[in-house]
C-alpha cells in the first residue's frame, strides 16, 4: 500500500510539472511567432532612409 501512495505522489508531481511545462512552450511560442509590432531596430553605422535619427531601443523582454 505504502508502494502505491509513493506512485500516485510521483504521477501528481510528474503530471504537475507537464502542466508548467506545456504553459511555458504556449508562452514561449505566442512570444516567438504571435502578433508583434514590427519595430526594426536601425543598425549602428546604417544611414536613416528618411535622413532621421532613431535612437536604438534595446528590448525589454530579454533577460538582463
Amino acid at each position: 500500500m505504502d508502494i502505491i501512495k509513493k506512485q500516485a505522489a510521483t504521477n501528481q508531481s510528474l503530471v504537475d510539472e507537464i502542466t508548467l511545462l506545456r504553459e511555458q512552450v504556449a508562452y514561449l511560442t505566442q512570444k516567438l511567432y504571435g502578433k508583434s509590432s514590427e519595430k526594426n531596430p536601425v543598425q549602428p553605422g546604417q544611414m536613416s532612409l528618411f535622413g532621421e535619427e532613431t535612437p536604438i531601443q534595446e528590448d525589454s523582454d530579454l533577460p538582463s
